[in-house]
């Protein structure tokens, strides 16, 4: 029997591709609109049964190192001796560092930043393989006690399968953007029921835009991944907590100070994330491969004393959500928590950085609502209502995403009365760590890597005027100035900078430039005569300051001058904008 052609039937084993009489089919059935539309779908279906798969690997890794039916391990961690807490992390981090020694890479790097990076950068292409070994990698890891998030593993296979699907079909770059981003937010609407707030994490944070063409795949994606999970996993908030409800005007002005504060620690979980990470990268490479082991030996110590802060911390979260935990502990894990999240995300530990920021905020709200409490007893709410709030701004001030951030949290715990003080502390918390840190948990380490992704705010909103960067006009002549005051001041100025003459009131008369006054030099015998007044030139139109920079470029673009002068509505000098300062700073 003659072999059949290489490639013509049988898939790519090593890629995974269709073959091409299979990939004809698949193009040949639908028209490109609607096989965009059903790939929609499927990418979220495939998030979705993805999701259910990984959970179900967490749930069996859990029960067989930890003894508990359930997902939530700390109970069965606390119930554990302390050998067994102290080997089983060391177990995990030993498998990080055999797969690594396996593949030939680390499996370091942030999930959801390659993701961001993929969609900007790469054209939506992402590593299949490696994207499902990774995820697969960090839900084993967080079964074993890495102190990361279990969306980690949900988001990258969500994402990588937009990304395969996109690739087989030979789609175009912007629509593998579009499945690249829908398989990430899918991934993570079906980590926690949240397919509100995962559409709008995609649309604000992966996308940056909430242009209406985008919205649909996105929440299409998000509502079939969605109903999967509901399905085949649960349907009912990721936190089931006690109704609170933050109504007095009092209230609310502590949720504004909350904002305050934990702003500034949201400002601090994103530089201690990456202070990990530049150091352990300062390390030999010889020693990368092992990292992860070191990493997870330090969680192992660290889960002799107390497992709390193991896995992804949806326990201590739950118990700071009822204010069940003493406040001792409520001050004490969130910079522990920080400590080991950073050392094993740093170290190559697979795994996301959300669910820890949840822990992060909501222990820090616990402890402020407890302070709280005893400032005011008798009449301040429970401790869990701040903890939501803190949840809340904590996610908010580390992804500068307030909108999503604001709906996810609500769709995790239910409670609709906390809206009003969560939107508020959000803001007040993104406000104040971008102001403090300008780039997020996800783009700063594509800032290292000179990566910029574009501002998600209208061009209108972030555009700079004439007056953030003109510059002060230091040299002005009188139109009296003798002609040998004015070249000597000239020849004073700096390259490219240019003479003006006003009035006795500081009007603007004219410009002498030193290239224009070249070759239009009057007879000599008449220079004595001169003054400024013969050689300025008054056909220079100079800009205002309620001009926009791009306004400006196209004053450029009629001129020879380096600079043009700035003058108020009566004319009156205030500086000059050089051509130079406008291309560093302008946006067009």
């Amino acid at each position: 029997m003659p072999e059949p052609t290489a490639g013509a039937v049988n898939p790519d084993l090593r890629t995974g591709e269709p073959s091409p009489w299979l990939r004809r089919i698949l193009r040949g059935l639908l028209g490109q609109e609607r096989r965009f539309w059903a790939l929609v779908v499927g990418v979220g279906l495939i998030s979705g049964l993805g999701a259910v798969a990984l959970l179900a690997v967490l749930r069996f890794t859990q029960h067989l190192f930890w003894q508990t039916h359930s997902e939530h391990f700390l109970e069965g961690a606390l119930a554990s001796p302390g050998w067994r807490r102290f080997l089983v992390p060391v177990l995990g981090g030993a498998l990080v560092t055999l797969v690594s020694l396996v593949v030939g890479q680390p499996l370091r790097g942030h999930g959801t930043a390659g993701i961001i990076e993929s969609i900007w950068v790469k054209s939506g292409r992402l590593p299949f393989p490696r994207a499902l070994l990774r995820g697969f990698v960090s839900i084993i890891a967080v079964a074993l006690g890495a102190p990361l998030g279990r969306e980690g593993a949900l988001l990258q296979t969500g994402a990588a399968s937009g990304s395969a699907l996109s690739g087989w079909l030979r789609l175009g770059p912007g629509q593998a953007r579009v499945l690249v981003a829908c398989g990430a937010s899918a991934g993570i609407a079906s980590a926690y029921n949240v397919p509100i707030g995962a559409a709008l994490f995609g649309l604000e944070v992966l996308l940056g835009s909430f242009a209406l063409e985008l919205f649909g795949p996105i929440v299409v994606s998000c509502v079939v991944a969605t109903l999967v999970s509901r399905t085949l996993i649960a349907d009912h908030p990721s936190y089931v907590i006690p109704h609170y409800a933050l109504t007095h005007p009092r209230e609310l002005v502590l949720a504004l100070l909350l904002g305050v504060l934990v702003g500034g620690a949201s400002a601090l979980y994103v530089r201690g994330i990456n202070l990990a990470s530049d150091l352990l990268d300062r390390l030999p490479s010889w020693l990368t491969p092992f990292m992860p082991l070191v990493a997870m030996t330090v969680v192992g110590l660290t889960a002799i004393a107390g497992p709390y802060l193991m896995g992804n911390g949806y326990d201590s979260v739950n118990m700071a959500l009822h204010g069940t935990l003493p406040l001792a502990l409520l001050l004490i894990l969130p910079l522990a928590k920080l400590a080991v999240t950073s050392l094993c995300a740093g170290a190559g530990v697979p795994g996301g950085l959300f669910t820890p920021s949840l822990f992060f905020g909501a222990l820090l709200g616990g402890a402020f609502g407890m302070l709280v409490e005893h400032a005011f007893p008798g009449g301040a709410a429970p401790s869990g209502a701040y903890a939501l709030l803190g949840m809340g701004a904590v996610l908010a001030g580390t992804t500068h995403a307030s909108v999503s951030a604001v709906l996810m949290i609500f769709e995790m715990t239910g409670d609709y009365d906390l809206i009003l003080p969560l939107m508020l502390a959000a803001v007040v918390a993104a406000v104040v760590s971008r102001r403090l840190e300008p780039e997020s948990l996800y783009t700063s380490v594509l800032a290292k890597r000179d990566v910029r992704v574009p501002a998600s705010v209208p061009h209108w909103l972030r555009e700079e005027g004439v007056r953030s960067i003109l510059s002060p006009a230091t040299q002005r002549v009188p139109p009296s100035a003798t002609f040998d005051e004015v070249v000597v001041l000239l020849l004073e100025q700096p390259a490219g900078a240019d003479l003006y003459v006003t009035d006795e009131e500081g009007r603007l008369l004219g410009v002498i430039s030193l290239d224009a006054l070249k070759g239009h030099l009057p007879d000599h015998s008449l220079l004595q005569a001169t003054v400024a007044a013969d050689v300025m030139d008054t056909g220079v139109q100079p800009i205002t300051p309620d001009l926009s920079l791009a306004e400006v470029a196209a004053r450029f673009g009629h001129t020879e001058l380096e600079r043009l002068p700035v003058v108020d509505g009566r004319r009156r000098l205030l500086g000059s904008l050089s051509k130079g300062d406008l291309l560093k700073r302008g946006r067009f």
